[in-house]
C-alpha cells in the first residue's frame, strides 16, 4: 500500500564539522519502489524502482544507475521496503532480527547478514509505536550516523546543533505514547 511521510534526517558524519539536517518527505509506492525528496537544505530528489535508482538535485538532469552496480544498497533498500512493507521473510533474509518492547513502545535492531553491506551499515535500529516506525538510526561500518526521525517525529524541535543522545532519547521518548 502506498503511503507518504514527511521526515527530518539528521547525519553525523567524520567528514562534516556539525549534523547535516536534511527535510523533505518519503515515499513508499509498494514492493521495491521508494522515493525520497529533500527540501532543506538543497532540493533532491530520488526514486528507486524497476532495480535503479535515480537522483536529480535542483534543476540538473537526473542521473539513474542500476542497483546492481552496487550490490550492498540493493539489500540495504530491498530490506528497507521489506520493513515498510510489512516483509518479515524478505527482511529476515537479509539481516539477523532482534526485537524487544511491547506493542506501544517497541524498538527492532536489524544486523545485515551480506558482509558487503555489513561493511557498509554495522545496524539499523528502528523505534515504533503500535504499527509505526517512527526513528531509523542507521550506524555505518565508518562510524558515520544517521537519524531519520519519521511520521508524527518529523516535526520534532531539534536544538541547532543535535547530538546523537538527543536524537536518541526523541526516538525513544516519541515511541511511548
Amino acid at each position: 500500500m502506498p503511503a507518504r511521510t514527511p521526515y527530518t534526517e539528521v547525519r553525523f558524519s567524520g567528514l562534516l564539522e556539525r549534523p547535516l539536517i536534511l527535510r523533505g518527505e518519503l515515499e513508499y509506492l509498494g514492493p521495491g519502489r521508494l522515493g525520497k525528496r529533500v527540501d532543506t537544505p538543497y532540493r533532491e530528489q530520488t526514486r528507486v524502482e524497476n532495480g535503479a535508482a535515480s537522483v536529480q538535485r535542483g534543476d540538473r538532469p537526473a542521473r539513474t544507475f542500476s542497483l546492481g552496480q552496487a550490490p550492498e544498497l540493493e539489500g540495504f533498500l530491498r530490506g528497507f521496503a521489506a520493513l515498510l512493507g510489512g516483509d518479515a521473510a524478505t527482511l529476515a533474509a537479509d539481516f539477523t532480527l532482534s526485537a524487544s518492547g511491547d506493542a506501544h513502545a517497541w524498538q527492532l535492531v536489524l544486523k545485515p547478514r551480506d558482509e558487503r553491506l555489513a561493511r557498509r551499515v554495522g545496524e539499523i535500529r528502528v523505534d515504533g509505536s503500535e504499527r509505526t516506525p517512527l526513528c531509523f538510526v542507521t550506524r555505518e561500518g565508518d562510524g558515520d550516523v544517521a537519524v531519520l526521525l519519521v511520521d508524527r517525529l518529523a516535526a520534532a524541535k531539534l536544538p541547532a546543533r543535535p547530538s546523537q543522545p538527543q536524537l536518541e532519547a526523541i526516538c525513544r521518548d516519541g515511541a511511548t505514547p
